[in-house]
């Protein structure tokens, strides 16, 4: 879920933000919580998807749900063009998008990280809006809590 995907990013982005030597650490984060929520443009039904509907409707009539959006083969490559920018906002950009690509990869759908070159998935069992993804959430929240009061 949405939600899932953002305060799982956000717990990542408290636990390294201190770690390097971030300019901006506010656009930082924003990068990290945009790029956690990017994949899912591949799917029209997805929050992103629904904001603007007639892109998301043609990738995923092109290129399907976790296809090539899903996969660290996109993701390195447009990494790469960010990093001609500043390598800051490539990092936020990189973590987060990969986050997303790790929490899809625990779900029975999975992720293909090999991706155009394998059609193989990562699956794990924890379904899209279950008991089990909820008490995923509430827990990060409780650590996103814990961590903050730590970094603070």
């Amino acid at each position: 879920m949405f939600r899932t995907h953002l305060i799982f990013s956000f717990f990542i982005c408290l636990l390294i933000i201190n770690s390097f030597n971030i300019q901006n650490k506010t656009i930082f984060v924003i990068i990290m919580l945009i790029a956690s929520s990017l994949p899912d443009i591949d799917s029209y039904k997805s929050k992103v998807g629904r904001k603007i509907k007639p892109i998301s409707f043609l990738i995923n009539l092109f290129f399907r749900h976790r296809g090539i959006f899903h996969s660290p083969f996109l993701l390195i490559l447009i990494s790469m063009v960010i990093i001609i920018i500043k390598i800051e906002i490539a990092a936020a950009f990189f973590i987060g998008y990969l986050s997303h690509l790790v929490l899809d990869s625990l779900t029975p759908e999975g992720v293909m990280f090999f991706y155009p070159f394998s059609k193989k998935r990562t699956k794990g069992f924890i379904r899209t809006g279950s008991l089990w993804e909820n008490i995923f959430f509430f827990i990060l929240i409780i650590l996103c809590y814990i961590q903050f009061l730590l970094v603070n």
